[in-house]
């Protein structure tokens, strides 16, 4: 998750355009959710925010793991989206930023995941801010992510072939050290 972890925040520094062409804010927090959003008196949150949080679940033997990842699209609850808003314009940017955090992360992968697949989007609850869970899966090595990871990977041995042969040193032979008293 680490290398995962690392490309998600490498992913947002290096594709900032995206959101500054459409008029839109750019995330300024991306971090592990630890309830942040629901408990902003005892965090720092710089919004809009993308938490992230994740979870892996093994795989049948002998095939990878599934990760799945939901990243918190949090911002200030700010303008409105209902209808009788006085400007609905401001409240749609909110809507526009999902897009635009959906088409950065769309097949994002890393050196130990396969690209991410999206699976959902949907409304969450907190008192505080606006917030949405994007939510993707990919498959992970189970040995990738783990300290027991073979240093040496299976071989097989194909062909064997044994011959007798005569053992002899190819070593030069030690000098007698009592000829240089």
């Amino acid at each position: 998750m680490e290398t995962l972890y690392q490309k998600i925040i490498e992913t947002f520094n290096l594709n900032t355009q995206v959101f500054t062409d459409r008029g839109l804010p750019v995330p300024r927090t991306i971090d592990i959710d630890y309830g942040q959003a629901d408990d902003p008196e005892n965090f720092e949150l710089f919004l809009p925010a993308v938490l992230i949080n994740f979870a892996v679940v093994p795989g049948e033997p002998n095939s990878s793991d599934v990760l799945n990842l939901q990243l918190s699209v949090v911002q200030d609850p700010g303008e409105l989206t209902a209808s009788y808003a006085a400007d609905l314009q401001p409240g749609l940017q909110y809507l526009r930023l999902l897009r635009a955090v959906r088409f950065v992360m769309n097949n994002l992968a890393s050196a130990e995941t396969s690209p991410l697949k999206f699976k959902a989007l949907r409304p969450a609850a907190t008192q505080y801010f606006k917030l949405h869970v994007i939510e993707y899966s990919c498959l992970v090595d189970p040995y990738t992510d783990s300290l027991h990871k073979p240093s040496i990977g299976e071989a097989t041995v194909d062909k064997l072939s044994l011959q007798a042969s005569i053992a002899t040193s190819t070593r030069p032979p030690v000098p007698d050290l009592d000829l240089f008293d």
